[in-house]
């Protein structure tokens, strides 16, 4: 079938075919993928239910590109000053092993006033 330049074809719905339509991951919240030009998932913040002086979110991102790998984004906050940092599954899989690792390792023991 030829189909000139421009030619837009509408489904019987109604809805016109896309020419490179945009299919989300599960996790992903849909809303602008493609102005923003990656997916992402709801944001989450580490709350620990007490005052920090740091604020930690963290989601997934991944890019539009169909070969993209997801990739946890970090993103830091103190007063006016932000950072994001984006770890791959691997880097991400293997902090949370070294952080249970060093959370074992820290029991938090009250010994006059100092952590043993």
């Amino acid at each position: 079938m030829d189909r000139h330049c421009g030619y837009v074809h509408v489904h019987q719905t109604g809805t016109l075919a896309e020419a490179t339509p945009t299919v989300c991951p599960r996790w992903c919240d849909r809303d602008g993928c493609q102005r923003r030009g990656h997916h992402r998932s709801r944001t989450h913040h580490l709350d620990t239910n007490r005052l920090e002086a740091f604020i930690v979110d963290v989601g997934l991102v991944q890019a539009l590109h169909p070969a993209a790998e997801p990739m946890v984004s970090l993103t830091g906050v103190e007063s006016s000053a932000a950072a994001n940092l984006a770890l791959s599954m691997r880097q991400a899989r293997v902090l949370r092993y070294r952080l249970s690792h060093l959370l074992d390792i820290a029991t938090a023991v009250r010994n006059g006033g100092r952590w043993t």
